[in-house]
Order: structure tokens, then C-alpha cells, then sequence
């Protein structure tokens, strides 16, 4: 039996929020997703690529067939690059432009899972929610990454949310529901335009998953398949429909190569053991993890068969998160951030738990209070890295040795916070935790995003980009070097070529005219060719690639500017004065 929200679910219970209390946690909320949202340089590669081809949209008044330094580009359906189009036209070209529709999303994603745990239990549980989620490092820091994540993420949350709503509706509102299907379809649609097919292989899926469960068979008798469907291809048709009609071998390359070989075969170099995601979970959503293991305790008064009866939220939750980690568990491609549509699901379910665990007699049994007193511990760990970095004590993960006092300030302040936080973890009947817990965390992301832009700085070609544009003359060339780096066609506001790389690049490589193939994308023997004869040419490449450059007979070399990870060299001296790093040309040209 389809079972109606809880009672007492009334839309006043939602004038709690509007006291001071709420007030000001909104406003730590705004300014933890805005605020220092364009302090870092863009990171390699995904954030350049996300900002270059929107750029190059607009420059080609083209905004359908994507392209990426010039050449075709076809790995990712437009929705993102038109988003980042619109961002573009309102803030420029800058990070917080590349970065404003996932902070937006991610934001309004806290609303959409509140609304989902308001229609599960209550008002204090949409507002755990939003207090868990809002504060989950995963989730936190890919709303600060201009990647496509959190846009799929916000999209699949909205097509289960619109999903759960239609299926709560009373049969005499048909045609409220009706409006919720149809939304359903819609969000499935714009899933479709951010990531391809799993735009639908989620909702069906989970969904699926969930009527099995649970035995709802007949919410499939009330779907509106036909004019929902119609409602879908409108949405997402006509950009794979004029795409095809356009390049014949689009069709292929996207649905057969990006879709099922990406998957099924490791030609992405991306194979990690099945288990990979665990960590992924454990990690990404502390401090909060310790309650998950509380969530049993939801279904422990009902037996296995009758919990899609007596319990059909917590079912259709488990449903989701099961759905995505089984998922991408069995695929031969995984990246961490491919978890985070499941953690909407993750922040309902410890809500419910923590919500549960309030009106019980022994609110928070001993091993919940130990696991959310663990995670605090080993955030505590990390912040306390983060500050011996700040000093300069590593290496691997400092600046030169630099000292940077705003980084050990929060690294400071969020180690006192995460210690007083698990301690208050420890006590059965503290109602403040989740407060607590929430402030430490903000106060800890802030100690990584001022640690990111240092270390950004020197693993990104931005530093070269005010060098190049006050020396780059017409008839200079500039080079990539068996490397691409994604972010300075973006800062030069302008193609590079790129020699001895192929990569994400070669399908569109392959498609040009053979002359200016040549021209653009040279081999390393023929880039060598053109570095003794040619006038002058800069080139932007990685440490690692000096020896593949040395061994071709690259020569001579000035280096302009160094930093850890990329190098800015030239084939003729550099005016006095121009050369970033004392004694680089002669280190350069001596081949240490």
C-alpha cells in the first residue's frame, strides 16, 4: 500500500527556520559556497576544459557542436557548457564565473534534499539535512569545482524528488501528481543533457529498485508514459538529433566509445579494485559518517519483507545509494567525485537517524556516538596537516617553503573546534552536536580552500600568462609539450598548439584537414625541427616531459619561469630581466 507522508507534516513547520538561530546558519552557509569562490587558479584539467569550450561557443557563435582548442569535442552533451556560457556573459572570464553554477546547484541541491526529508519526517529533519549535506567535504568541495558533478547531482535529485512526490500524493490529487511526473521527466531529460545516458539508467534504476522492494507495483498504472516521454525528448532530442545530422560519426563515438566502452573497458586508464568507493563514502562524508551506522536502527522494530510497507522512505533511500555504488562499483572507470549524486541520499538518511535518535529514550547508542567522535578525530588529523603544511614541514604539499598564516589560522581554529566537537559526541543526550559539528566543518573547509589556491599556483600555468601576454608577439608561436594544459587557452583567451600529445584531443585532431594538422598538432620529431628554426617560440610543459624534450634534441632551452609541476620555457634568451627564477636559464641549458 502506497503509504502518505507522516502526519504532522504540516508546511508552518517550516516558520522554525525564520528565528536567528537559522538565520545565521544560512548566512555561514552562503558565504561557505560564495564566498572565496574565485580565489584559486582553475585546476588542471577539468576546470579549463569546462571554461575553454563554453569560451570558444561563444567566440564561434556556435552552440552546438562543442569544441576544445579548436577541435572538435564530443566526450559530453552541451548543458554545462551552456550554463558556463551564461556565467561567461554575466562575470567574464574568471574562476568565479567557472565556478558560480556549482556553488548555485549545490546550494540549491541542500533545498531540494530538505524538501525530501521534510516529506519523509518533519522539519527538524529537512533542516539536519541541510546542516549535514551543506557541510560534507565531498559535496562542499565539488560545489567548488567547475565540473559537471554537481550539475548531474542536482538534476537526479530532482527527478527522485519529483519521483517521491507523485508517489505521496493522495489518488484524488491526480493532477498535482501529474505535474510532479512530469517534472520527473523533465529532470531526467536535463540528466540526459549534462551526462549522457545515466541520466536515465539512475532514475530507472533506483526507481526500479524501489517498486521491487517494495512491492508499490501499481505507481507504474499512475506514471503518464506517454505525454511524460513526449515531455523528455522535447528536452533532451533535439541536440543529439542536430549533432547527428551534423557529423555523421557522432553517433558512435558518443553513445558506443563514451557510453559502453568507458564503462565496461578500462580504455580510460581509470580501473580501481571493486571496493574503491567505500573509502570514497567513508572519507567524503565525514564527520558524519559515525550515523550512518545508526540508519539500521530505522528498520530494526519490522521484519525483512514488510520494510517496503512499514518503511518505504528508508527503503527508497537505501534503493539510492545501493543503485549508484553498485553501479559505478562494476565499471572499469572510477573517479571519486562519481559518488556524489548518492550523498543527497547519505545527508536524508543520517538526518532520519539523528532525528529518530532525538525522541528516543537512549538517543544515541554507544556505537554512533563513538563513530561520529571517530570522524571528528580524523578530521581533526587532516586539519592538523594542513597547518604543518601551512608552516612549510612538507614538502610534497607546501610552497616553496613558504609560510602562509591565514591557512594555519583555520587549520588552528578548526583543530579546537573538531577536538570540543568530538567530545560532545561522547555524551548520550547533547542535542548541540549536530551545531557543532556543522561550524567545525565549515571552519575546516576553509582551511583546505585557503590552502588550494598556493597550492594550485604552482601546479597551474597561470603564473605564465601575465609574462606571455606583455611578450607573446604575432609570428610567435606558442607550444604545449607532451602535455595540454587545459587552463591557459582560457587565461590567454586563445588556442595553443600542442606537440608530441594527442589525448581527450585526438578524436578532433583526426577530423582536421592534414596540413593543418601538421600545423597544430606536430609530433615531437617535428616540433624539434621547428624549435631550431623558428624566430620564437614559447612552451608551456610538465617536469616530467624535459627528458622526453632532451632526448628529441630539443635545444637550446631557456627556461622563463618554473613551478612544481609546469615550466615555461623558450628556444631564444629571454629579454634581461624577463626570467622568473634566478640562474633558470643556466640550470635549463645545462640539462639538471
Amino acid at each position: 500500500m502506497i503509504q502518505n507522508p507522516p502526519e504532522g507534516n504540516h508546511p508552518r513547520a517550516w516558520s522554525r527556520f525564520f528565528n536567528p538561530i537559522y538565520l545565521f546558519l544560512g548566512a555561514v552557509l552562503l558565504m561557505l559556497y560564495f564566498a572565496g569562490l574565485g580565489y584559486p587558479p582553475l585546476y588542471e584539467p577539468d576546470e579549463g576544459r569546462y571554461m575553454e569550450i563554453p569560451r570558444e561557443m561563444i567566440l564561434n557563435h556556435d552552440y552546438v557542436t562543442p569544441h576544445l582548442d579548436g577541435v572538435d569535442y564530443f566526450e559530453k552533451p552541451p548543458l554545462y557548457y551552456w550554463l558556463n556560457v551564461i556565467s561567461i556573459k554575466l562575470f567574464g572570464i574568471n574562476e568565479f564565473a567557472a565556478r558560480f553554477w556549482s556553488a548555485l546547484l549545490g546550494l540549491l541541491g541542500l533545498g531540494l534534499a530538505a524538501v525530501l526529508a521534510h516529506t519523509m519526517r518533519s522539519g527538524r529533519s529537512a533542516f539536519l539535512t541541510i546542516i549535514i549535506l551543506g557541510s560534507c567535504p565531498l559535496y562542499l568541495f565539488m560545489a567548488h569545482l567547475a565540473t559537471i558533478d554537481m550539475v548531474l547531482t542536482f538534476t537526479s535529485t530532482a527527478c527522485l524528488l519529483c519521483f517521491w512526490l507523485a508517489r505521496c500524493e493522495p489518488e484524488k490529487r491526480r493532477g498535482r501528481a501529474r505535474l510532479w511526473w512530469y517534472g520527473m521527466f523533465v529532470a531526467a531529460a536535463l540528466s540526459v543533457l549534462t551526462k549522457g545516458l545515466i541520466g536515465m539508467v539512475f532514475p530507472a534504476g533506483i526507481i526500479g529498485i524501489y517498486i521491487v522492494w517494495s512491492g508499490e507495483w501499481r505507481l507504474l498504472r499512475r506514471v503518464p508514459w506517454l505525454t511524460g516521454t513526449l515531455f523528455f525528448l522535447v528536452v533532451a532530442a533535439p541536440w543529439h538529433i542536430l549533432m547527428a545530422v551534423r557529423h555523421p560519426d557522432f553517433l558512435h563515438f558518443y553513445f558506443v566509445r563514451e557510453h559502453f566502452l568507458r564503462y565496461l573497458t578500462p580504455i580510460e586508464n581509470r580501473t580501481q579494485p571493486f571496493w574503491f568507493f567505500i573509502p570514497v563514502i567513508v572519507l567524503g562524508f565525514l564527520p558524519w559518517t559515525g550515523y550512518l551506522a545508526g540508519a539500521g536502527r530505522l528498520l530494526s522494530r519490522s521484519k525483512v519483507r514488510s520494510w517496503g510497507r512499514e518503511h518505504p522512505e528508508i527503503v527508497f533511500l537505501f534503493s539510492w545509494i545501493g543503485f549508484i555504488f553498485l553501479f559505478f562499483s562494476a565499471s572499469d572507470s572510477k573517479l571519486i567525485p562519481y559518488m556524489l549524486p548518492a550523498f543527497p541520499a547519505l545527508a536524508v538518511l543520517a538526518a532520519l537517524t539523528i532525528d529518530s535518535g532525538l525522541h528516543a529514550a537512549n538517543p544515541f547508542p554507544l556505537s554512533q556516538r563513538v563513530g561520529a567522535t571517530v570522524g571528528a578525530l580524523l578530521c581533526v588529523v587532516l586539519a592538523a596537516v594542513l597547518g604543518w603544511a601551512a608552516m612549510g614541514r612538507i614538502p610534497e604539499f607546501s610552497v616553496r617553503g613558504a609560510f602562509f598564516p591565514l591557512v594555519l589560522g583555520f587549520s588552528i581554529v578548526s583543530v579546537v573546534l573538531l577536538l570540543l566537537s568530538a567530545i560532545l559526541s561522547l555524551l548520550p543526550h547533547f542535542k548541540g552536536r549536530t551545531i557543532a559539528f556543522f561550524l567545525a566543518s565549515a571552519c575546516l573547509f576553509g582551511t583546505i580552500w585557503t590552502a588550494a589556491r598556493p597550492v594550485g599556483m604552482e601546479r597551474s600555468a597561470k603564473p605564465f600568462v601575465p609574462y606571455l601576454q606583455a611578450h607573446l608577439k604575432p609570428g610567435d608561436g606558442l607550444y604545449s609539450f607532451n602535455y595540454y594544459p587545459q587552463t591557459l587557452p582560457v587565461y590567454l583567451r586563445r588556442e595553443i598548439n600542442v606537440a608530441a600529445f594527442r589525448g581527450e584531443l585526438n578524436f578532433g585532431i583526426k577530423r582536421l584537414p592534414r596540413e593543418l594538422r601538421q600545423e597544430r598538432f606536430p609530433s615531437g620529431r617535428a616540433f624539434a625541427k621547428r624549435w631550431r628554426k623558428s624566430p620564437r617560440i614559447y612552451l608551456v610543459t610538465d617536469h616530467e616531459s624535459l627528458p622526453l624534450l632532451r632526448s628529441l634534441g630539443v635545444s637550446p632551452i631557456y627556461t622563463i619561469k618554473e613551478k612544481r609541476t609546469v615550466i615555461l620555457l623558450t628556444n631564444h634568451p629571454p629579454s634581461p630581466g624577463a626570467s622568473g627564477d634566478a640562474n633558470s636559464t643556466k640550470s635549463a641549458r645545462s640539462g639538471s
